[in-house]
């Protein structure tokens, strides 16, 4: 009896805790709901006056329509078509060493200085043979006069023997002589033989006096060859330039066909850079009416002018464009080879395009214009790009409704949209025309 009196006290406890937690909870209920409702029925009355439009404060400008010459920025590697690796061409060892690299020589001076005992050796060995040469055939020249004067007694001695063999052989007939007699004179044919062999040995002086001359001319080229070889012992530069790279060193044989230096013609560098296909066109047109398109390159401390001389006309493997050359003024400081540039390239005049600030441009071709207060987007296309006088760069543009006069966000917005509306409060520094000097 008492265990379930335990238990029932237990159950009535719980029951109690239970309702004082639900008491609590509609208790907070009630009271949140009577403290919105006083806030709301105490609030204080809204504004209700017409809320103004907004109005952006922007900078413009007016278009203005003119004849330009584009510009094209492009990139560009300095080279130069005369780049020399110079090589010996004989066989000697090296004596001195008459510059070092990154020096500028002429064209002629001597860079290296090789061993020329052998080679003198051989140029006075050829030249006593030239002189060898030359007696022989002024000796066959003399006895040639030798021979023709021998043939002409040769003749006469021939003739004197004839007739008395002809007197001979009248007598025999006559018998005022035996046969035995007759017989015994020889004379006239000895006398034959010795004019026919005279005659041969005059005949075939022209082919001696060839072959002793051609010998003449053998050792006159065997020497000259010899001279060269000298001549050679000296490493000179084929042009004026710098040299890049000594390779020998004194004392060093070379052997031929060594390298021993290098050097390039610093007076011959030009431009090589990518035309995009997209100016590709115009540029072609441009050359082919004999026009040379001026070029500004920058060399960082300073810029030197050219001009597009010439395309190579052909498409290099993993490139998208062709690649022209540009070569520099005359009077421009001698650039690094193989320095990276940046460069911009004036294409020829285009009439009834508008410049504008970089700014004013979203995107790739959208402008904004300015009507009754309100911006109106518009298409342009995109023809280039000019620096003016005070090195900003501008956009030239053209489209149907850009006319002189039509006044041109230059302003960058964030939300610029057609149909917002704004006041212009005044034109950004650099809006004004570009100079002349831009101008095709």
């Amino acid at each position: 009896m008492e265990g379930l009196q335990n238990s029932l006290h237990r159950v009535l406890g719980g029951l109690r805790r239970v309702s004082f937690k639900a008491w609590t909870l509609i208790a907070i209920i009630g009271s949140t709901l009577l403290t919105g409702t006083a806030l709301i029925a105490f609030a204080p009355e809204p504004d209700r006056r017409a809320t103004a439009e907004i109005v952006v404060p922007v900078t413009s400008l007016r278009a203005e329509t003119a004849t330009w010459a584009p510009e094209v920025s492009l990139y560009g590697r300095v080279e130069t078509p005369h780049t020399a690796s110079l090589t010996a061409l004989v066989a000697a060892t090296v004596t001195a060493l008459q510059v070092r690299e990154g020096d500028r020589v002429a064209a002629g001076d001597v860079l290296l200085q090789l061993d020329e005992t052998d080679a003198r050796l051989l140029v006075r060995q050829r030249a006593a043979d030239l002189v060898e040469a030359r007696a022989d055939l002024d000796a066959l020249k003399l006895a040639g006069e030798d021979d023709r004067a021998v043939l002409v007694h040769q003749e006469a001695l021939h003739r004197l023997a004839v007739d008395k063999a002809q007197w001979h052989e009248r007598l025999k007939a006559q018998g005022s002589i035996s046969q035995q007699t007759l017989n015994a004179l020889a004379e006239s044919h000895n006398q034959s033989i010795a004019l026919s062999r005279q005659r041969n040995q005059v005949a075939s002086l022209a082919h001696r006096l060839a072959r002793a001359e051609a010998r003449v001319d053998r050792t006159d080229a065997l020497l000259e060859e010899a001279r060269v070889g000298l001549a050679r012992t000296e490493i000179k530069a084929p042009f004026p330039g710098l040299v890049t790279r000594i390779a020998v060193a004194p004392g060093e044989l070379v052997s031929p066909g060594g390298a021993v230096a290098e050097m390039y013609d610093d007076s011959r560098l030009e431009i090589r850079v990518q035309i995009p296909n997209a100016h590709l066109p115009t540029l072609e047109r441009a050359l082919a009416a004999g026009e040379r398109p001026a070029v500004e390159i920058d060399f960082d401390d300073r810029r030197v002018h050219g001009q597009l001389e010439r395309l190579v006309g052909a498409v290099a493997r993993g490139q998208s464009g062709v690649d022209g050359l540009i070569t520099l003024a005359t009077d421009a400081v001698p650039p690094d080879l193989g320095r990276a540039v940046g460069l911009r390239v004036k294409l020829p005049a285009i009439a009834n395009v508008v410049a504008v600030p970089v700014q004013a441009v979203y995107g790739q071709r959208r402008l904004f214009v300015i009507e009754d207060g309100l911006l109106v987007g518009i298409d342009v296309q995109r023809l280039g790009e000019i620096t003016d006088a005070g090195g900003d760069l501008k956009l030239l543009v053209r489209a149907p409704e850009l006319v002189d006069g039509t006044a041109i966000l230059s302003s960058q917005l964030s939300n610029a949209v057609t149909g917002l509306r704004v006041e212009v409060s005044g034109a950004p520094p650099g809006t004004d025309a570009a100079s002349d000097a831009a101008r095709g």
